[in-house]
């Protein structure tokens, strides 16, 4: 249902237009994507990073964090448990750490894909046209790299040394290579505007992702922009639906940030107002055994609250979605752009 900018603006200032754009949101969620949610298991491998954003707390000028890489037999013996649990798409992220060559991560996702009837996911940040080719040729399926913002100098302020027309081309590599492509925005960043936002917007409707993932700004203690007020759940809230309604059938997903921004009902809501259908629950050693004091610190956001296999569960339920079986692949094929 493509929608203006003016259009966009107006729900995103109109609080008392909400409920009337929850209910087409979830609407057409209900048509197009059905009652049926996915779970991705994500294993965040390494938190190095040769990045320095602003907001992130992987940033490499983040000398007090405790840094860890999984050897190539941790990853791929944790995504064959995961596989085991019934989750039929393994997410191998970390920071962009390019200690991981492209020969290493072929032989991960072909060392998964021979034991386990899984979709992969890749979120390993920008790498060259060829690396990309290679993770396809290997059997990755998936590609998921947040734009974070459309406005140029928002994007190049917050990622310093990092321009977004290069992150853009690095999308069209991705679907070139005829990936499944994710993208994603952050909402709440400081300097960030609602026309800012109504750009995210018309940018998911233009090139129509096969999944997205949305969060709020939150800021951490170790970053630049500790003093900083976190992102407007509410307005998070109203992106979320608008995005549904522009894409009609991506999947949607419901970031752990949203957890932490709001723990008890973040992603419930995201789910019946906002138009969300994907949950990616932490699948890390570490979650599963709910030691207070983690051994591997994936901290993008401060205190980030990573939601377990069995709490996803629980939300889905409560939402009134079942866990689909299947792989989850991308809805795109029949309804807007094509991918086949």
């Amino acid at each position: 249902m493509p929608l203006t900018k003016q259009e966009i603006i107006y729900y995103l200032t109109h609080k008392e237009a909400a409920e009337e754009l929850f209910r087409q949101a979830d609407a057409i969620r209900k048509k197009y994507c059905g009652d049926v949610a996915h779970l991705r298991g994500v294993i965040h491998f390494s938190n190095y990073c040769r990045c320095n954003d602003l907001y992130c707390g992987l940033r490499r000028d983040n000398k007090e964090m405790k840094r860890m890489r999984m050897d190539e037999d941790m990853i791929v013996e944790l995504a064959l448990k995961i596989a085991s649990q019934g989750i039929r798409t393994i997410v191998l992220q970390s920071g962009e750490d390019l200690f991981y060559t492209r020969a290493m991560i072929c032989r991960i996702i072909k060392r998964i894909k021979e034991k386990a009837d899984v979709a992969i996911t890749l979120s390993l940040g920008e790498r060259s046209y060829d690396d990309f080719k290679a993770f396809k040729d290997a059997g990755a399926d998936r590609y998921l790299m947040k734009h974070e913002t459309m406005n140029a100098k928002l994007y190049e302020k917050m990622r310093p040394g990092r321009k977004l027309k290069d992150r853009l081309k690095a999308l069209e590599y991705l679907r070139r290579l005829d990936f499944q492509v994710g993208t994603g925005n952050i909402v709440g960043l400081p300097g960030q505007t609602l026309e800012d936002l109504a750009a995210d917007i018309l940018f998911f409707q233009d090139f129509q992702p096969d999944m997205i993932n949305i969060g709020p700004f939150i800021p951490h203690k170790r970053t630049p922009l500790k003093d900083y007020p976190p992102g407007d759940f509410d307005l998070m809230l109203r992106v979320f639906a608008l995005t549904r309604i522009v894409t009609l059938n991506t999947h949607l997903a419901a970031a752990n940030t949203v957890a932490t921004l709001k723990p008890i009902e973040g992603q419930y809501l995201c789910f019946i107002k906002g138009g969300a259908n994907v949950l990616m629950p932490n699948c890390n050693p570490f979650a599963e055994s709910k030691k207070k004091k983690v051994e591997f610190e994936f901290q993008c956001a401060p205190k980030k609250r990573y939601v377990s296999l069995e709490e996803a569960r629980e939300i889905l339920k409560r939402a009134g979605r079942k866990m689909a079986k299947d792989k989850g692949h991308s809805l795109k094929k029949g309804v807007g752009r094509q991918i086949c």
